[in-house]
């Protein structure tokens, strides 16, 4: 706002965080806009939208936004519209919410644009042709509501067995996949409930675009298949959600053995602390930002692998790696540092492991093997 022009690199910095998170949850538009001192619209800074959609956003532009939603935004409360019908924009709904300074002052707004034209032409044939699919739908939503609850059930059973009396300490990671389930059983009944109103209406060609779209997010689901351990799945399920968050590429290798020989609570230890540092190395590597997970056994010993991007570690830093307080990153108030690695040491130390670290080439992997028992 200092400096409204393209040539700035703050504005292009912006501009590709937006276009990244536009594409990520596949809105229509994405963009900043600063209130206008009467109070009577805005204007737009920077924006994000379809590479082909053929519009170009100039610093300036004028964005309709009325006085009841910039009220909202001055309370520091959110806004959504009607469906707004635009011959140059095109048919979609709208939404914002404050964007505040590092002051905590009112800065702008963070509006996003939903593209409603396809809901909005289908809508009436899907309801007048869906009655029997609702009554479907109701009765899938009670299966499922009855399949969570005893889901939960177990959950909460296979977790008091596996961590024992550290169970309260674990108990966020739980709720966090239970969570997980809710919202994909949410997003179950209207992906449906839209695959069904396309087929009956005779769109194939954007039901099979719809399904195509919904097959890049069923990796997360394919945690609960490859891994057998309960403890491990719901901690990966947390760690691959937090690293998605920040835009980093976690992927795991299968891991059938169920590790019966090493308490829960001491798996947990290990690969909660090794994923938490390959996320912060991989949060700051330049490049491609990508950790690897693998756990299995070999004979009679157990390995687990966290290979992540990032930095890599000095044989200085190696020599002072496992000492309690020291670390390679910088500490704040709210979180201390230096303490992670030498959780790990100790709970390898207490089952005659080892801990073996390859570090080169731009790349970190810390292997954990413990005797199988």
């Amino acid at each position: 706002m200092q400096h409204p022009v393209k040539e700035n690199p703050a504005y292009e910095r912006l501009t590709s965080q937006l276009s990244q998170v536009r594409e990520q949850f596949g809105v229509l538009y994405l963009y900043l806009l600063q209130i206008n001192p009467d109070g009577s619209g805005g204007k737009v800074m920077v924006a994000a939208h379809p590479p082909d959609s053929g519009i170009q956003f100039q610093i300036g532009d004028p964005c309709y936004v009325n006085a009841e939603q910039i009220a909202k935004i001055r309370a520091g409360e959110t806004y959504y519209s009607d469906i707004i019908r635009d011959p140059h924009y095109g048919v979609y709904m709208s939404a914002g919410a404050p964007l505040l300074g590092k002051d905590g002052r009112l800065a702008g707004i963070v509006g996003v644009d939903t593209d409603m034209a396809m809901v909005e032409g289908i809508g009436k044939d899907v309801v007048r042709n869906s009655v029997p699919v609702f009554v479907f739908h109701g009765l899938f939503v009670v299966v499922l509501i009855v399949l969570i609850l005893g889901l939960s059930r177990w959950y909460q059973r296979e977790i008091r067995v596996a961590v024992g009396e550290t169970e309260e300490h674990y108990q966020d990671e739980l709720r966090s996949v239970i969570s997980s389930i809710r919202s994909i059983r949410h997003d179950f009944v209207n992906h449906m409930q839209v695959l069904y109103g396309l087929i009956e209406c005779g769109y194939f060609d954007k039901a099979r675009d719809y399904i195509q779209s919904l097959l890049k997010e069923t990796k997360l689901l394919d945690l609960t298949v490859r891994i057998a351990n309960p403890a491990l799945m719901v901690l990966f399920h947390t760690k691959w959600e937090q690293a998605k968050s920040k835009q980093i590429v976690m992927q795991f290798a299968e891991c059938p053995d169920p590790f019966e020989g090493i308490p829960s609570i001491d798996l947990v230890k290990i690969m909660s602390n090794l994923i938490d540092n390959a996320i912060d190395a991989a949060e700051m590597a330049d490049g491609e930002k990508r950790i690897r997970i693998a756990c299995r056994r070999e004979d009679k010993q157990y390995v687990f692998e966290v290979e992540n991007t990032g930095a890599e570690i000095s044989p200085e830093q190696r020599a002072h790696i496992f000492t309690v307080g020291y670390t390679t990153k910088p500490a704040t108030r709210s979180n201390a540092r230096g303490a992670g690695l030498p959780i790990v040491q100790a709970v390898v130390s207490k089952h005659n492991g080892s801990i073996e670290i390859v570090s080169e080439h731009g790349m970190t992997r810390f292997t954990v093997i413990l005797p199988a028992k």
